[in-house]
Order: structure tokens, then sequence, then C-alpha cells
């Protein structure tokens, strides 16, 4: 309806003067050229409407904690000498980030709102919305794409462009308790760990390579400084008493994928991983993640080596933040995959609501080979199969204690409501 209005002016400005010709009344013709040049003005106007208009958005923060604020400020400046009569912004606002103090409406994407505002703006005119996004609970949240919508004063013709601006993104951290609260001795939360005081030949390190001596296992064995000298050649590694955790999040919480996922259980797990990864950045050890998940926009495993540094916790809270129900590889594959070897003698803290059979034979290996496994179960269910001697410390009791105090209750309710949809924003 509005297209068969805008284009009416170019119908009715010809039938005008083209009667007025006929005949010879001048006010039909000079009525048919004002409604010709209107027309055009207002066309020309439409389509400059939204020339030199400049929108963008700001973030206090981009990585906060459960229960913290982030104040969005969106800006619009218009940088001509023309004025804009009427303009309508459309942000898009991630569901799982209420704003507070403002009228959003359901969006058109999954766990997405519409944030609208409508303005004027006069020449070389700026205008600030300061919005307060409130964090219920963690994850990786998107804020846009925005439509900006313009025309000219009459409102005949509109003009709408989608902003280039790109879409800015919020890491909600996940909660994280002290191990007491889970249950867990602070001091040794796993019992008494290897590492530290050993010293291990870290296989992810070479620093050279010398004769094979008898002994020396196959795939110690390089090949190409073997085919370079002539003669058989082992690899040598790099000494390390570096003490490695590597928290391991096996993120199914049902034995069989076509069972679905237990939002409960998945965010029990994640704050627990969360909670595990703090000590041990803490204990100033060597901290490293791996979840059968994947990163925001991307379908590879979830996995930061293990390591130091001051930005090593945020590195761990943010992937943990990442993390759906959606599941991209097998926990037991991902422990042993040859490409990413773990660190000599580190110690694997498994947290997991199930215990599927390959997981468990993975395990077994894992300790043969030297390392430290403990397990952190998560869900009341009984296991079917024993990992003795490998101990397993269950945590259920202790954050269902967690999960029902009072000041959790808006925590739950967002985790309930986005396990519901199945989005994460």
């Amino acid at each position: 309806m509005r297209a068969l209005v805008s284009e009416a002016w170019l119908l009715a400005s010809a039938v005008l003067a083209g009667l007025g010709f006929t005949s010879g009344s001048a006010p039909l013709v000079i009525l048919g050229a004002m409604i010709f040049c209107t027309g055009g003005a207002a066309r020309l106007w439409s389509r400059m409407a939204l020339l030199q208009v400049v929108y963008r958005r700001t973030l206090s923060e981009h990585r906060v904690f459960v229960g913290e604020s982030v104040v969005v400020t969106l800006i619009l400046e218009n940088r001509k000498t023309l004025p804009v009569p009427w303009m309508e912004v459309r942000e898009t606002l991630p569901r799982g980030m209420p704003a507070l103090r403002v009228r959003t409406t359901p969006g058109s994407v999954p766990g997405a709102h519409f944030l609208e505002r409508a303005t004027a703006l006069g020449r070389q005119d700026h205008l600030e919305w300061p919005i307060t996004l409130h964090a219920v609970h963690r994850g990786y949240f998107r804020i846009g794409p925005t439509r900006l919508k313009s025309g000219d004063v009459f409102g005949f013709f509109e003009r709408v462009e989608e902003t280039g601006r790109p879409v800015d993104g919020i890491v909600v951290y996940p909660l994280t308790y002290p191990l007491p609260d889970l249950g867990l001795d602070s001091a040794r939360p796993f019992g008494e760990r290897r590492g530290g005081n050993r010293i291990y030949e870290d296989p992810s390190r070479t620093i050279g390579v010398r004769d094979y001596q008898p002994g020396d296992p196959m795939k110690r064995i390089d090949w190409y400084a073997t085919a370079r000298i002539g003669r058989l050649q082992s690899r040598l590694y790099e000494p390390s008493r570096e003490q490695s955790v590597v928290v391991a999040l096996n993120i199914p919480t049902f034995e069989f994928a076509w069972q679905g996922s237990d939002p409960v259980l998945l965010e029990r797990g994640v704050a627990v991983a969360a909670s595990i990864a703090r000590w041990a950045a803490d204990e100033g050890d060597a901290l490293g993640l791996v979840a059968n998940g994947s990163f925001a926009d991307a379908d590879r495993t979830i996995r930061i080596g293990a390591g130091r540094g001051p930005d090593r916790l945020s590195r761990v809270l943010e992937a943990l933040a990442m993390i759906t129900s959606f599941t991209t590889s097998n926990m037991a594959h991902d422990l042993e995959d040859p490409s990413y070897p773990l660190p000599a003698g580190a110690t694997i803290v498994v947290v997991a609501a199930v215990m599927p059979e390959d997981l468990a034979a993975t395990l077994m290996r894992l300790r043969d080979r030297g390392h430290f496994i403990a397990v952190v179960k998560t869900s009341h269910a009984i296991w079917d199969r024993s990992l003795d001697p490998i101990p397993v410390v269950s945590v259920a009791a202790a954050m269902q204690v967690l999960e029902e105090m009072p000041d959790r209750a808006p925590v739950r309710a967002a985790t309930e409501a986005i396990g519901a949809t199945g989005a994460s924003a």
C-alpha cells in the first residue's frame, strides 16, 4: 500500500498537468507542477536521510560475572547539515541479559529481543541512549545487528538500512565456588597428586635427537632424522617439574544423545569445572581445559593447553561460559588425541554426569601412562561401571544445596528458561 502511495505522486502530477494543458487551466498545471516538485523533493530527501548518519554502540564491559551489569550506550550522530525529520532505531539485544527499565519486544531470531526507539535529528546533532543489561546467566551474548529507518518529512518515502556495525559480544563468566562449599578439601581435594617433585619428559616439547638405544619405544623414533643421518635416532624431550592440571568437562548429561540434555546438570558441570579451574590457578599450577563442546561460531572442540599466565584463568572461564548442550566430539577421543598430547605427569580432573564405557577405559589407560586421574561426579545417578582405583568424588548433594539457596533464584529462573528453549542468545 505504501509503495502505491509513494508512486501516486507521479501519476497525480501527470494527470493534473495533462488536464490543465488540455483545458487551458493554469491552476491545474501549477497544481500538477507543485505535486511533482514536492514529491521529487520528498524522494530526494528520503534518499539522503541516512547519508552521513553514524550509528555506533559502546560497552562498559565485555566480560562480567553473573549478577553484574553492562551499560550499553547507543550513539546516533547526524554529520550533515540536512536535518533528519524522523528516525526509527531497532537494536537487537540478547534475551539472556534482560534490559533494565526499558521495554523490549520478542525478536524473530531465537534468543533475541528488539529495542525500538524513535527520534529526530537536527543538523550536526548527537544523541546517546544508555541501556543497562543485567547478567543473570553465564553465556556468550550478542548485541546487534541494528536496523535504521528514516525518510522524508511527509512520511511518503522510507529508507531502511542495516548498519555495518559489527555485532558486539558479551561473555558472562560461570559461577565459581570455593572447593569446601562443594564438599572438597581445599588443601588436597583430589588426594596426593603426581608430578611437581618428580622429573618427567614432556613429549610435547622436543629439544633434539640422539642415537637409538635398546628399549626406546617406537613412537620416540624420529624417522626424518633417521633418514637424514642414516641410523636410528630417538627424540629428546625437555624435562619438566611443572605441575599441570587439565580440567576435562564431559558435557553430555544422559548416556544417549537422543535423550536430550538436563539444563540443571549442564550448569552444574560448568560451575564445578570453573571452580576447579579457579582453585588450580590459585595454587599456581599450569592450567588447561578440554571440553567436548565448541567455541561460539566455531565447530572445533574446546581445548586450551596447560600453561600459566595472567590471562589463563580468564581464557578458561570464557571458554566454559560458551558451552551449550551441543557436543562436537567424544571425550574419550579428545583425551587421547595424538595431535594434542597431555602434559607429562599432569593431573586430569574429569567433571562428568555420566561415565560412558569408552571414557572409563581411556581414563584407565591414562592412569597407566603416569597421569593422576580424578573424577568429579555431578549427578545422583548410579554408574554401572567401577573406576577403581581412580578416585571418584560426588558433588551432587553439595551443589544441589547451593542451587537451592535464595540468592540463586534469579539465576535458576534464567537457567530453566534458556534450557527450555535450547538457546543461549
